[in-house]
């Protein structure tokens, strides 16, 4: 988890753990933060998070967390993940 500015950027390969302490990190300050980027590099771990950032999203619309809104996400271990979320 990287912290710049208004923008967060947090790593897919997080354990269940980790997706706790970030939820910790996160919820006191949504309103501080414009941007939340996922770092690809890795395979989406559990499903933890994705519901941790829809859930982010739905608290505070005008979050911008890219990799919701493009709705697919190809990894080597689940092939091609596909959400749809709504507003």
């Amino acid at each position: 988890m990287q912290f710049d500015g208004d923008a967060l950027t947090i790593d897919l390969n997080m354990s269940m753990e980790e997706v706790r302490e970030f939820e910790q990190f996160v919820r006191p300050r949504i309103e501080y933060i414009e941007t939340i980027e996922v770092d690809e590099g890795n395979s989406l771990k559990n499903s933890a998070l994705l519901a941790l950032l829809v859930s982010l999203k739905r608290t505070r619309p005008e979050l911008k967390i890219p990799f919701l809104e493009r709705g697919v996400n190809t990894t080597g271990v689940y092939g091609t993940l596909h959400w749809i979320c709504y507003d």
